[in-house]
């Protein structure tokens, strides 16, 4: 179940893009503060560099040996730091802050701000953690973890009971994140993966288009009611005349490769291009 690479290295990062891990999951279950679907898939696929280690990362990891020591006075356990992974789901793993020896005791730490940490003290897991620690038990099939806010000098320990019905509907968005990794296939945008645009330069251009793409609409219109009234004079003959040349022809269907019984069962997902840059242009304003 266990694996001792050491976190924060080239090894560990490097696998960590091949699976997803319990810090992906407030990401894949979108309540995340900092990062969205679309920006991790990037990251897994290689094409956006990884999250730039933040002052408050730094902080965490510099004081995470500290808590860990404080977490085993306090409780009298010895825990370890240790990778997991889920016995069934291979896809899924767990970067385990700490972890006692018979793997029935684990903790994730949280040096994090004071709000979150005068949470603790009351009881209380801030709901971008809650995916991450199911996460966690969902690997490592135990009833409960503790999580443990660390301030620098003094540590509240919560307990935090496994939710099987949260897991079930945890793993099912996984494993649909899962797939978009396998198949190259960027997951939906959220409102957070665009940029808010109100400055003059914007505007301007946005009006010039749109104000375009109702002449093209009016246009377009006023073309297919001619295009349909010259079918209709063609009377199903090929046809010449005034600079024009309306052909009829009978070009072949698309291949419906659902219906192809040599590739029933063959994953043809090995076979797709990588994925490509590409933009796509909506009006989602009528004024």
């Amino acid at each position: 179940m266990g694996n001792h690479l050491i976190q924060g290295t080239e090894e560990w990062l490097q696998m960590r893009r091949k699976f997803i891990g319990a810090s992906d999951a407030p990401i894949v279950m979108g309540v995340s503060p900092w990062r969205t679907p679309f920006q991790l898939w990037q990251e897994k696929l290689g094409m956006a560099p990884a999250q730039e280690e933040t002052a408050a990362m730094r902080r965490g990891t510099e004081l995470e040996p500290k808590a860990r020591a404080a977490f085993e006075a306090e409780t009298g356990i010895d825990v370890f730091p240790q990778v997991v992974f889920h016995p069934e789901h291979k896809f899924m793993m767990a970067s385990m802050d700490g972890l006692s020896l018979d793997g029935q005791v684990a903790v994730e730490i949280k040096c994090t701000s004071s709000k979150y940490h005068e949470m603790a003290l009351a009881g209380e897991v801030p709901e971008h953690y809650i995916p991450q620690l199911q996460h966690q038990l969902a690997c490592l099939g135990i009833p409960m973890l503790y999580y443990f806010s660390f301030d620098g000098y003094n540590g509240a320990v919560v307990e935090v009971k496994r939710d099987d019905c949260y897991i079930e509907t945890l793993i099912k968005e996984e494993s649909g994140f899962w797939k978009c990794i396998k198949s190259k296939t960027a997951p939906e945008l959220t409102d957070k993966d665009y940029v808010e645009r109100e400055d003059d330069s914007w505007l301007c251009y946005a009006k010039r288009l749109r104000d375009i793409d109702a002449e093209l609409k009016t246009l377009k219109e006023k073309r297919e009611q001619l295009r349909e009234g010259l079918i209709g004079l063609a009377d199903g003959q090929s046809t010449r005349g005034g600079g024009l040349t309306l052909s009829k022809s009978f070009p072949p269907g698309r291949v419906d490769y659902s219906k192809v019984p040599e590739l029933e069962g063959v994953d043809l997902e090995p076979y797709r291009k990588e994925p490509r840059e590409t933009w796509r242009l909506t009006c989602t304003h009528s004024s």
